[in-house]
């Protein structure tokens, strides 16, 4: 179970402040895409966009890592000037250490950010990093599969 339990639980990304990234330590952020920056397939809302100025002016890389097609990750990471990588196959590890290592990320000063267990915050944690959980953004755009994986987090959540 401990590879389910996140580091840090949030409400939102935008909990993750200028401040709140210095106590941590943080200077990369890899991220899950759909439901986590921005409802399910949508693109980045003004919230968002405000929330990848400060990273920036922070110096922290925000690195997007879907499952979803490179499509869908290009059309959403293009215009928001942020590198995303589709088909990450989380929460198998080995593409998201690989990215790491291409943009230079160290493990002990990354995040990953997501809003599911199964994927998100097993992923991060078997690459290494600090893991933290958001609530999902948009569940009524969901597909059926994640709503049913939702029902299986909350059971293992209620066993924490």
């Amino acid at each position: 179970m401990k590879y389910f339990k996140p580091d840090f639980e949030l409400h939102h990304f935008s909990d993750i402040t200028a401040d709140w990234l210095r106590k941590n330590q943080i200077k990369t952020i890899f991220s899950d895409l759909d439901s986590t920056l921005a409802s399910h397939d949508r693109p980045a809302g003004d919230d968002l966009k405000n929330w990848i100025s400060m990273l920036k002016k922070q110096d922290v890389q925000l690195i997007v890592a879907s499952n979803n097609s490179q499509g869908r990750v290009d059309r959403f990471c293009e215009p928001n000037g942020i590198i995303g990588f589709g088909k990450c196959n989380k929460p198998a590890a080995s593409r998201i250490e690989k990215h790491m290592k291409n943009v230079g990320a160290i493990k002990e000063t990354s995040l990953f950010l997501g809003d599911q267990l199964f994927t998100d915050v097993w992923c991060g944690k078997r690459a290494g990093m600090k893991t933290a959980l958001v609530k999902p953004i948009g569940q009524e755009h969901e597909p059926v599969q994640i709503v049913i994986k939702r029902k299986l987090e909350r059971w293992v959540k209620s066993r924490w």
